[in-house]
C-alpha cells in the first residue's frame, strides 16, 4: 500500500515536470550578445536605452551588452563564429565583407563619421598642406582621414607617423602636429584643458563616410530572421529614445555603466552627435547604397578595395519585396486549363456532329454565344492589364528618379559640402576678426604717423588688388629668392616675421617699395594689420564664391525633381538647351575627368513631355559615362533636319558589338553585371519617344557610341 503511494506521487512529480519546462523554453526570452567596440559612454546611448527601457524584453531579447577594451579588434571574428551575436561597427565592414567575413549591416546609426583630424591652433600648422614632414597620430581604421589627406596631396609616407596612444596630452604638450580623434568626444577634453585648436574634417574635400552602425552575420539572419528584425527595430526604438532624452541617459551611464567619464562629457558627446545623426531629418538606421559605393570608390583609390565590388546581401532589407512568381504561375496554369476545356469541349462537339447534324448546329450556335462572351470578358481582362502595365510604368519612371539621385548622391554631397564647408571656415575667421582683432587693428591705424599712414595705404592697395594664394613650396622658393636679393636689410630674415608678412600681404610683387616699407619702426605692425585686413576681405571673397556654387547646384537640383502641369503632356514646348544643362549640373562631380562638347545649333526647342525626355537624356548619359569608365569625350549635339530636331549622344566608350545591336532595344536586355541594371532603360525610352511622335536610333560609329533621337520641331 505504502509502495503505491510513494508510486502514485513520484507520476505525479514526472508529470509535472514534463509539462512545465517545455513551457518555460517555450516563454523564456532569447539570449543574444552585442558587442560594443569601445569602452561604456553616449557613442552606444541607443542600446544602453534598449536595454534599461525594456525595448529587448519587450520583443522577446536578453541582450547581454560587452563593451571592448581593444577597439573594434576581434569584434567580426565573434559576430560569424556563431549565431545570437551581434556587434557595433563603421566603414570597415565593407573590407570584412570583401575579405570573405558573412557580415550583414543591420542599419547606420551615425550617417557623418565624428572623425577629424585636430591641430594646435597657434601652431606652425596652419593647413593641412603644412603637414608634410610632421609628426601625426592616426586611428586605425580611420581610413576616411588618410583618403583626406591622398585628395590632398599627401602620402602617409610624407608623414612621421607615431602610434596613437589615445592620450590628448600629446597634442597639447606638443608631442606630435596632428591628432587624429572624434569631433564628440577629443574635442571636450581640449575645450577643458583649455586648449584652442582646429579640426578639419574629411567631408570639407568630399569624403562623406558613414560612422557607427550594427551588425551581424549572414547565419543568424537565414537562421532566425524574426529575432533580427526584432533586435533591430527595437534598437532604432532605443536609439529614438536616447537621443530625445540624452540628460536621462547620460545620467544612466554614468550611474549603472561607467564613472569614467563625468556626465558634463558625456552631455557634450550627446549633443555633438546629433548633428551627424540627423535623428528629425533623418529616419533612424536608414542606409543609402550609393554613400555605400561612394565608400567602396574611396577604398579602391586607396587600393584596399577592387571598383564596383556587389553589395547584395551585405545591406540588409526588412522589408524585402513581394515574390510574384506565384502570379505568373497562376496565370499560366490557368490559361493552360482554359486551352484543354477548350480543347476537350471542341473534340466533344466533333463527335456529336456526326451523331446528329441538326442538334450540332444548335449546340455550336450556343457554344459560339459563350465562346463570345468569353472573349469579351478576356479582351475586358486584356484592357485593364494594359492599364495596369501603364500605371507601373509611370511608377517606374518615378523609381529611375530616385534610383539617379541615389547614384548622384554622393557627387552631390561633395558639390554642396565643399562650398558650404569653405563658407563656415570663412565665417568663423571672420568672426574671430570682428571680435579679436578688429579693434587692435583701429587703434594701430589711428596711432600711425603721416609717413606711416602713407605706407600702410600702399601696401593695404596692393594686397587687396592682387589676392594670392601660395603653396608651401612656392612660398618657400620665394622666401629664399627675397632673402638672397635684400641679404642687407636685417629684417628680412628667412624665417623671421617680417619674411612671412611680405608673403602674405602680397608686398614681394612691390620690391621697389620693400625697402622703403620696412625703413619704419613700425614696420611689422603696418604689415600685420594688413594681413588681417586681407584675411578678412579674402574669406569675403571666398563665402561669396561658394554661395553661387551652391545656389547653382540647388537649383538645376530643383529643375529635375519639380514637374510643371504644362510640362506634363507629350505635347509641350521643351527648351532642349535648359533641359540638358540642368541634367549635366547634376552629373558635375561625374564629369571630373570627362570632356564635355556641346554642339546646339540655333533651334533648340521641341515638341514633347519634360519628365519623359529628361529620364530618355540621363539613361543615355548615364550609359554612356559607364561605357567610358567616366573617363574620356562625351559630345552633345543638336541640329534641325527639316520638322525635326535631332538630339545625337556620343561617347568615346568602348561601343556597342556588331553582335547585340539588334537586341539593345528588347526589354531585359543588359550587357551590365547582376544587380547594376534590368535593361528596362532603352526599351523604355523608345517607348517614351515613340509616343511622342518620334523616334531613336543607334548610328554607326568607329570610337564609341552614337544614339540620336529624333523629335518634332516647335513652330512659332
Amino acid at each position: 500500500m505504502k509502495t503505491d503511494l510513494i508510486r502514485r506521487h513520484l507520476n505525479y512529480v514526472l508529470s509535472f515536470l514534463l509539462l512545465t519546462i517545455p513551457f518555460q523554453s517555450i516563454f523564456s526570452d532569447e539570449k543574444v550578445t552585442l558587442h560594443l567596440k569601445w569602452f561604456h559612454q553616449f557613442q552606444f546611448a541607443g542600446y544602453y536605452a534598449a536595454y534599461e527601457k525594456g525595448f529587448y524584453k519587450d520583443v522577446g531579447l536578453d541582450v547581454e551588452l560587452l563593451e571592448s577594451t581593444v577597439g573594434i579588434k576581434g569584434i567580426h571574428e565573434k559576430v560569424v563564429s556563431t549565431t545570437g551575436q551581434y556587434g557595433v561597427g563603421s566603414n570597415e565592414l565593407l573590407i570584412q565583407r570583401h575579405m570573405g567575413k558573412p557580415v550583414v549591416v543591420l542599419g547606420v546609426i551615425f550617417q557623418h563619421s565624428p572623425s577629424v583630424l585636430f591641430f594646435k591652433k597657434s601652431s606652425n600648422v596652419q593647413s593641412i598642406h603644412d603637414l608634410v614632414g610632421k609628426k601625426v597620430m592616426l586611428t586605425p581604421w580611420m581610413e576616411e582621414i588618410v583618403a583626406y589627406l591622398k585628395k590632398e596631396g599627401i602620402n602617409p609616407s610624407d608623414l612621421q607617423l607615431l602610434e596613437h596612444r589615445f592620450n590628448p596630452r600629446d597634442l597639447i604638450e606638443g608631442k606630435v602636429d596632428a591628432y587624429s580623434g572624434y569631433a564628440t568626444t577629443q574635442a571636450y577634453d581640449f575645450n577643458k584643458a583649455g586648449f584652442q585648436f582646429v579640426a578639419y574634417s574629411p567631408r570639407l574635400a568630399g569624403i562623406d563616410f558613414y560612422g557607427d552602425n550594427f551588425f551581424t552575420s549572414e547565419e543568424e539572419i537565414k537562421k532566425y530572421p524574426n529575432r533580427v528584425k526584432a533586435f533591430r527595430e527595437a534598437t532604432l526604438r532605443g536609439w529614438q529614445y536616447a537621443m530625445s532624452h540624452q540628460e536621462e541617459i547620460a545620467e544612466l551611464i554614468y550611474n549603472k555603466y561607467s564613472k569614467k567619464h563625468p556626465i558634463e562629457r558625456l552631455l557634450f558627446e550627446g549633443q555633438q552627435m546629433t548633428p551627424l545623426i540627423q535623428p528629425v531629418l533623418v529616419e533612424m538606421g536608414y542606409m543609402n547604397p550609393g554613400r555605400w559605393k561612394h565608400i567602396n570608390d574611396i577604398y579602391f583609390e586607396l587600393g584596399m578595395l577592387p571598383k564596383n565590388i556587389c553589395l547584395k546581401g551585405f545591406l540588409y532589407d526588412p522589408n524585402p519585396p513581394t515574390n510574384y512568381d506565384w502570379l505568373y504561375y497562376t496565370f499560366f496554369i490557368t490559361l493552360s486549363a482554359v486551352g484543354i476545356i477548350w480543347l476537350i469541349q471542341w473534340r466533344r462537339l466533333n463527335k456529336q456532329y456526326s451523331e446528329n447534324l441538326k442538334n450540332q448546329v444548335k449546340q455550336r450556335t450556343e457554344e459560339l454565344r459563350q465562346s463570345n462572351e468569353s472573349l469579351q470578358i478576356l479582351n475586358q481582362s486584356l484592357v485593364n492589364t494594359l492599364e495596369e502595365l501603364t500605371e507601373a510604368q509611370d511608377r517606374l519612371l518615378a523609381s529611375e528618379k530616385l534610383a539617379v539621385l541615389g547614384q548622384l548622391a554622393a557627387g552631390m554631397a561633395h558639390e554642396l559640402n565643399t562650398p558650404l564647408g569653405a563658407i563656415v571656415s570663412s565665417n568663423l575667421s571672420l568672426l574671430d576678426f570682428l571680435k579679436n582683432k578688429l579693434q587692435s587693428v583701429i587703434s594701430t591705424i589711428i596711432n600711425f604717423n603721416d609717413e606711416d599712414s602713407k605706407r600702410y595705404k600702399l601696401v593695404l592697395a596692393e594686397s587687396l588688388t592682387n589676392q594670392n594664394y601660395m603653396e608651401g613650396k612656392s612660398e618657400r622658393i620665394l622666401k629664399k629668392e627675397l632673402h638672397s636679393k635684400f641679404s642687407y636689410l636685417d629684417k628680412m630674415d628667412l624665417y623671421g616675421d617680417h619674411m612671412q608678412m611680405v608673403i602674405e600681404t602680397g608686398l614681394f610683387r612691390r620690391p621697389d617699395q620693400i625697402e622703403y616699407i620696412l625703413e619704419s619702426d613700425r614696420s611689422l605692425e603696418i604689415l600685420q594689420v594688413v594681413s588681417n585686413i586681407n584675411a578678412a576681405y579674402r574669406c569675403n571673397q571666398i563665402i561669396s564664391v561658394a554661395s553661387e556654387k551652391a545656389t547653382h547646384v540647388i537649383r538645376a537640383l530643383k529643375n529635375y525633381l519639380v514637374s510643371e502641369k504644362e510640362a506634363a503632356s507629350n505635347d509641350s514646348v521643351i527648351d532642349l538647351e535648359t533641359e540638358i544643362e540642368t541634367i549635366l549640373s547634376l552629373y558635375h562631380y561625374n564629369l571630373s575627368k570627362v570632356t564635355v562638347v556641346k554642339n546646339f545649333g540655333p533651334d533648340r526647342k521641341c515638341i514633347g513631355n519634360r519628365d519623359k525626355l529628361n529620364q530618355v537624356w540621363i539613361n543615355l548619359i548615364n550609359n554612356g559615362l559607364h561605357a567610358m569608365s567616366y573617363s574620356g569625350t562625351l559630345e552633345i549635339k543638336l541640329q534641325t533636319l527639316e520638322q525635326w530636331i535631332k538630339v545625337s549622344i556620343i561617347d568615346s566608350g568602348v561601343g556597342v558589338p556588331d553582335t547585340i545591336k539588334d537586341k539593345i532595344f528588347e526589354p531585359f536586355f543588359t550587357t551590365k553585371p547582376n544587380g547594376e541594371g534590368m535593361g528596362l532603360g532603352l526599351d523604355i525610352c523608345k517607348k517614351m519617344i515613340v509616343q511622342m511622335g518620334g523616334k531613336i536610333e543607334l548610328e554607326p560609329r568607329t570610337i564609341g557610341a552614337c544614339f540620336s533621337v529624333w523629335l518634332p520641331k516647335a513652330n512659332f
